[in-house]
């Protein structure tokens, strides 16, 4: 029997039409894949940013005492260090929350403009009437504006790039997440001070205004690099799909992650808090091999020092990135915490013999560095971008980053008496005491992640977040309210839902 020819054209018509569509849906989920791609890497961009935001200090606090000494007391030097500090508390909470109830864009795009806006200033920063003293607490506010931008990165950055993974490889969120997070960071804070030691081998140790100025002004640069497209960007597939914008069950999120939430909270304050005695660590070493006939040779050999020791963060940093989907991060954080113990009690316990020999000062020094960043370094940035479901999942990281913060700002303030009352930096007990304590901390950090934080290698984001909305069914909460699918979206659901029926009838 011929078919009507009407027939037939109507046919042939929605062939052509399917396999457009299907042409349309193929570039959209590609679209998507470069999206979340585009996300991983400028996440990394960015905390390459905060790593030099984080390290700009450490090489201008030797030279900031030459150029201003009558105005830079230890009282302003670390004035201008807390005021970041603070403003990245300030950052991770209130960022936090606003890249969940507002949008992961929204979040992002904040941190970008005050990292760039708070570095810009410092770059221009001005007494009044030049007055050194003015200078340096306009640096204390400009650099809280700067803290309250990088802080912002961690729960902002983090989280996207981990649910960016959703779209790429889940099983290796890991890796991603470690090498855009903790690995950008140290190479960020390395390139920082390559860069001034460089400044100051163009303009001298007499001329350093020129040199604290651009050293603040080139860290604008991976910024401005990261603006554009997060200008354009999107929110990831999984926050649009499981958003809840208004009137998030906090007090129910509260109830079921509390467990969790001491585990990431408490092992970040852990390990921020026992970060201080790598500092001394650190600090002493430059101090055992400087041997210098003048003062300028003596502050070149302190800078050299400085970026040699900050080139042992590297081996951590990467192996930590590279065994962390296969190890799990709850093993790799315990191995670190446990290892940090061990060779801080080492240190402490053979202290005069590890003082007058650099060759196992150095040794040490490295293992000590690497355990560190091999394990809470690398793990502590993925496990709270995970572990969370997404419609919470940037407030807890972020709550989680604020305590690790306070960790650090509170053994910087507890550490230095305890020291200082068994004789001093310069003294066998006061660094003894240090290191033993240290130990002892990082095994109660082994103790807290092996009891409160639950293994996540290789599962899916979906999983928690099924888990989370079954919680919410179970208490009564109006499911309508999840998600933000925009009408692009929408186009596609119906697109495919066309499709389908299509095949169905055919």
């Amino acid at each position: 029997m011929r078919l009507p020819l009407a027939f037939l054209l109507t046919n042939r018509l929605a062939v052509v039409v399917v396999a457009a569509e299907n042409t349309e849906m193929q570039c959209t989920s590609q679209s998507s894949k470069t999206s979340a791609w585009n996300n991983i890497i400028f996440a990394g961009i960015a905390f390459s940013a905060v790593g030099y935001a984080e390290y700009v200090l450490t090489i201008l606090n030797i030279y900031f005492p030459v150029e201003y000494p009558a105005s830079y007391t230890s009282q302003v030097s670390s004035r201008v260090s807390d005021s970041l500090l603070v403003g990245a508390i300030v950052g991770q909470i209130s960022l936090g929350i606003v890249s969940d109830r507002v949008g992961r864009e929204v979040g992002l795009i904040i941190t970008t403009i005050l990292t760039i806006v708070g570095t810009a200033l410092c770059a221009g920063a001005y007494g009044y009437h030049n007055s050194s003293n003015g200078l340096f607490w306009a640096l204390v506010v400009y650099r809280g504006i700067v803290g309250v931008g990088i802080g912002g990165e961690y729960p902002c950055a983090t989280t996207n790039a981990s649910e960016a993974t959703e779209e790429t490889n889940y099983r290796k969120r890991g890796l991603y997440v470690c090498l855009v997070s903790n690995v950008s960071f140290v190479l960020g804070g390395i390139a920082c001070m390559i860069a001034q030691l460089i400044l100051f081998k163009i303009f001298g140790i007499t001329n350093m205004e020129p040199v604290w100025r651009i050293s603040f002004g080139l860290g604008v640069i991976p910024m401005l690099t990261v603006f554009y497209f997060r200008l354009k960007m999107f929110n990831s597939r999984k926050y649009r799909e499981e958003a809840i914008r208004k009137n998030p069950p906090y007090l129910l999120v509260l109830k079921e992650y509390a467990f969790r939430l001491i585990g990431t909270c408490g092992s970040w304050f852990v390990y921020d808090f026992v970060a201080f005695s790598n500092g001394i660590f650190g600090g002493t070493l430059v101090e055992q091999l400087i041997h210098a006939e003048t003062f300028e040779s003596e502050i070149f050999q302190a800078t050299y020092y400085t970026i040699i020791l900050a080139l042992f963060a590297i081996p951590g940093a990467v192996v930590g990135a590279l065994t962390i989907d296969r190890l799990g991060r709850k093993l790799q954080q315990i191995i670190g915490f446990v290892g940090s113990a061990i060779f801080a009690i080492i240190i402490g316990a053979a202290y005069p013999q590890v003082k007058s020999s650099v060759g196992a000062f150095i040794t040490l020094y490295g293992i000590f560095n690497f355990f560190g960043n091999f394990g809470a370094g690398s793990a502590l940035g993925l496990i709270p971008a995970e572990i969370y479901p997404t419609a919470v999942r940037a407030t807890c990281y972020g709550i989680s980053a604020a305590v690790g913060k306070a960790g650090g700002a509170i053994g910087t303030q507890v550490f230095r008496p305890i020291m200082n009352h068994f004789g001093g930096e310069s003294s066998i007990n006061g660094p003894r005491a240090v290191f033993i304590i240290s130990g002892g901390l990082s095994l109660i950090g082994a103790v807290i992640t092996w009891v409160f934080i639950p293994e996540f290698k290789r599962i899916s984001l979906d999983k928690e977040d099924e888990k989370f909305r079954a919680l919410l069914r179970e208490h009564g909460f109006a499911m309508e309210r999840i998600g933000m699918i925009d009408k692009k979206d929408d186009a596609i659901v119906a697109m495919n839902d066309e499709v389908a029926g299509t095949e169905k009838i055919s």
